[in-house]
């Protein structure tokens, strides 16, 4: 995979992550509806392109060690703000949780995207 691919897919998840949160923020219920699963679609295809172009590069151990479980969270936290925004969906008692998930799930992927960072910095591309 070509490493622009990765960058490409990395920046429209950004923009579609800031969107969703704009939209989310003001209530702008009818645009958010789209911007939150594009959001999340997007994260998928981004995980999918990060896991082809780490196969072309070697990473020292305890560098991956760190972001691996880091990267995991940020993914596996999608769920809670997926499941929530259901919940919102159909009643505005979910409001406070979806706010929650969202949050935690931001924070998990802004950790996730800073470790990544920090492993490709200590990775060698393979010959």
């Amino acid at each position: 995979m070509h490493p622009a691919l990765f960058w490409l897919s990395l920046s429209v998840t950004v923009l579609l992550l800031v969107g969703s949160l704009v939209t989310g923020l003001r209530r702008r219920r009818r645009l958010h509806l789209w911007l939150g699963p594009l959001t999340i679609a997007m994260l998928v295809v981004t995980v999918l392109a990060t896991e082809q172009l780490v196969r072309a590069y070697d990473f020292p151990a305890d560098v991956k060690a760190i972001h691996m479980p880091c990267a995991k969270a940020g993914g596996l936290l999608a769920l809670p703000v997926v499941v929530t925004g259901l919940w919102l969906w159909r009643s505005e008692r979910g409001r406070r949780w979806h706010r929650v998930a969202v949050w935690l799930w931001l924070c998990s992927v802004l950790v996730a995207t800073g470790t990544g960072v920090w492993m490709f910095a200590h990775g060698t591309l393979k010959a």
